[in-house]
């Protein structure tokens, strides 16, 4: 399948944003502290009378509104808003991505993403074990430039040294 083409938003100066209503400010502004889109239409309008399943349609529509979006566009490339992302909306994102990298044939993609949500979840720990080197070895390292600290550190820890074991050549 091709791939999808990548496109880039243009870049707006503020004075060149779209007039959103004070109602569209205040959803947007809600969304940028965090809240869900439900939580930010209930703090923009008055819902009091509404029923959950109407409130998450016109939140969605709202949140999909071309003004909006330029706003949270613009306001997220200024790193404004102080929304924190839980590990719920992590693993649902990285869930989305996962299906849409399928659906256009990056299974490349779907699997990184995949592995991810299993690092997310807990369930892929990376681990780094370190072995230690052989003693020996790192005696002899030693000794290539001080053969008698080799010996000394050789004999406290009770490993068997000779000088022939140094293999260093004096010149």
């Amino acid at each position: 399948m091709p791939r999808r083409k990548i496109t880039q938003p243009p870049s707006l100066d503020a004075d060149e944003l779209p007039e959103l209503s004070p109602q569209q400010q205040t959803f947007v502004q809600g969304l940028l502290a965090g809240k869900t889109a439900s939580d930010a239409y209930r703090a923009a309008f008055d819902t009091t009378e509404w029923l959950a399943s109407s409130i998450w349609g016109k939140a969605s529509i709202l949140a999909n509104d071309a003004k909006v979006q330029v706003w949270l566009s613009a306001a997220r490339k200024a790193q404004l808003g102080t929304a924190h992302i839980t590990l719920d909306q992590h693993i649902r994102r990285l869930d989305r991505l996962a299906a849409i990298a399928v659906e256009t044939g990056n299974i490349g993609a779907a699997v990184q993403a995949e592995s991810i949500i299993g690092k997310v979840a807990g369930h892929h720990i990376e681990r780094i074990q370190e072995v230690p080197a052989d003693p020996a070895d790192v005696l002899k390292t030693i000794a290539a430039t001080a053969p008698d600290l080799a010996a000394m550190l050789a004999a406290q820890a009770g490993i068997p040294w000779t000088s022939a074991d140094t293999d260093v050549t004096r010149h």
